[in-house]
């Protein structure tokens, strides 16, 4: 009967500690930034650049605007961004300076599709709807989601790794669109796919240990 009842605290301190787990993966402190309307041009596009985010750290990324538009959630590795910034000074020296990320990925998209151009040239179809789709096109990998054109999106990530997160926002129409974007940050207390599995486990073997014990404690009780 002892080791029963050993196992069984054994067992409940086992459930507790993998829910204890779960709950904390669960806990996302949240620092929101505020909207910054725009108005983007007809048939053109433009990048958000919202930094590097790992698997404790997300985004949720809020989209208003007063017409139907497309919206792109793209994920581009530090080391491919680093590589993609050094073939942009290459193939124009008189852009060879610091680049935002916000401006690497239009330029590569641009470079890529139309090679034979000069800087001015590339500076002015950059933000062309049509660079974009070729753009997008080339490198699918790097797109993490991609919904139908709406007026409203609404959308939460976390990376499983680190990568440069960028939000695309796409006005394929002949009209200027208003847009309001809305960036909230997410930060995991612990990061879900590293605990999900072993709490999980904990979970289980602690209901499997505790049970023989809850049914010996309620025999008793019976028979008192």
């Amino acid at each position: 009967m002892r080791w029963i009842t050993l196992l069984g605290r054994i067992g409940t301190v086992m459930l507790m500690v993998g829910l204890a787990l779960i709950l904390a993966s669960l806990i996302a402190p949240t620092s929101e930034y505020s909207g910054f309307p725009e108005s983007i041009s007809p048939e053109e596009y433009r990048v958000v650049d919202l930094g590097i985010y790992s698997s404790q750290t997300g985004c949720q990324i809020s989209v208003e605007s007063a017409d139907n538009i497309s919206v792109y959630l793209l994920g581009v590795s530090p080391v491919e961004l680093d590589n993609w910034t050094a073939q942009i000074g290459e193939a124009y020296p008189g852009l060879d300076f610091w680049l935002p990320p916000s401006l690497v990925v239009p330029l590569i998209f641009a470079s890529e599709a139309y090679p034979n151009l000069n800087e001015t040239q590339i500076m002015d179809i950059m933000s062309d709807v049509a660079v974009l789709d070729k753009g997008l096109q080339a490198h699918p990998e790097i797109i993490l989601w991609g919904p139908p054109p709406s007026s409203t999106f609404s959308y939460e990530f976390s990376p499983a790794e680190v990568l440069n997160i960028m939000v695309i926002i796409a006005n394929r129409s002949p009209d200027a669109v208003d847009v309001k974007t809305r960036i909230s940050e997410l930060t995991a207390v612990v990061p879900k796919e590293r605990v999900m599995l072993p709490a999980l486990l904990l979970i289980s073997i602690g209901i499997a240990l505790a049970i023989p014990w809850f049914i010996l404690r309620k025999v008793k009780k019976s028979t008192l």
